[in-house]
């Protein structure tokens, strides 16, 4: 037998026969017996998960777009304005507080200077005190 044929024979399949009949010895109603009910399939809804969170340090009024974006991409932004002029802090946050209204989203304060957005499909946890906190 050439080295071929060795290679044919290994990469034939198996064509031994196979005896059903020694499968038929057992009723079929015992295979099935112990089988649990199959749950119907439904469908996961499509929320977007939330892969992370974006921070933004806003000096002046025309960085607004820096934010903005991401939070209409559907990302949770940390709005920091330590660095704001009081003017500029008040017309930040008041565009802030209308595009998080337009788009049905939650604006938390964290501190004086420090603010939340959260869109709509991401929900807002408290944990770690006996009372929640409240950002709102």
């Amino acid at each position: 037998m050439g080295i071929f044929d060795r290679i044919a024979a290994k990469a034939t399949p198996y064509e031994d026969e196979v005896d059903y009949e020694q499968y038929d010895q057992y009723p079929e109603e015992e295979y099935f017996e112990d089988e649990a009910p199959v749950a119907p399939l439904h469908s996961i809804p499509a929320v977007p998960e939330v892969a992370r969170i974006v921070t933004v340090w806003v000096t002046d009024f025309k960085d607004v777009k820096d934010f903005a974006t991401e939070y209409r991409h559907g990302l949770p932004v940390i709005l920091n304005l330590s660095d704001a002029t009081n003017e500029d802090r008040k017309r930040i946050v008041d565009f802030a507080l209308g595009l998080v209204f337009g788009l049905e989203g939650a604006f938390s304060r964290i501190s004086e200077d420090v603010f939340l957005l959260t869109p709509q499909a991401v929900k807002l946890d408290s944990m770690g005190a006996e009372e929640p906190h409240n950002f709102g």
